[in-house]
């Protein structure tokens, strides 16, 4: 983030961030990562309520991660912003890194050297 960002841009990066807070929603974006889906395959996919599917979309859409198109009489969603897929990337690197540190101190995983 740049370091003279408005209150505006950090109160929009907080909201994004808030948006991928659930898990709910990230098993959607990785899910529509594959490939545009209508409510009802995302609903299935994932063994959510129709509901919950449609509020966690509304949420992703919101904030400009998902758009949809309607076709027929279903709309289907899709990845708007696949730059968060790189966010993705990091924290879960970083997540990964820290259960490895983690298990290392317990003495539960031996001593692995990370790679650069």
């Amino acid at each position: 983030m740049h370091t003279n960002a408005s209150p505006e841009l950090i109160a929009k990066v907080a909201e994004r961030l808030r948006a991928l807070g659930d898990e709910n929603r990230l098993r959607l974006l990785m899910r529509l990562r594959e490939g545009p889906s209508s409510v009802s395959t995302l609903t299935e996919g994932l063994g959510l309520a129709q509901p919950s599917v449609s509020k966690h979309l509304g949420v992703l859409k919101q904030v400009g991660l998902v758009r949809a198109r309607r076709e027929g009489n279903q709309m289907i969603y899709f990845v708007h912003d696949a730059s968060i897929f790189d966010l993705c990337t990091v924290v879960c690197e970083g997540v990964v890194n820290h259960l490895r540190d983690q298990h290392q101190a317990l003495g539960l995983a031996p001593a692995t050297r990370k790679e650069d």
